[in-house]
């Protein structure tokens, strides 16, 4: 048996449900100041077609035509990017923040 053989044979089986050690890795803050804020939506609400209000808004809905209404979102996390200028210095840093609309109140 080879030495490398010898030494995982010889080595003491893990406790259960730990397959091994893993350092510990202190994080350090991002301190990134973002000279561009975005905000980034998706997601959908299913509306109650027994609800006329919702029907209503629902056909008023026009293609070109601006409509309000105040939605509840859950936020999914935020990402840091790089924006670059034709010379590819960079141009700006932006921050964008990802929501999920999880409901709709109708304006």
């Amino acid at each position: 048996m080879s030495a490398a053989a010898e030494q995982i044979a010889s080595t003491p089986d893990a406790p259960e449900g730990k397959l091994f050690e893993v350092p510990r890795v202190k994080v350090i803050v991002d301190q990134a100041d973002p000279t561009v804020l975005k905000i980034s939506f998706s997601g959908s609400v299913e509306l109650e077609r027994a609800s006329k209000e919702q029907v209503e808004f629902y056909n008023a809905l026009k293609a070109g035509k601006a409509s309000q209404l105040a939605v509840t979102v859950h936020v999914a996390g935020a990402k840091t990017s790089h924006r670059r200028d034709s010379e590819g210095d960079v141009d700006a840093v932006v921050q964008t923040k990802s929501l999920i609309v999880t409901d709709v109140q109708l304006a």
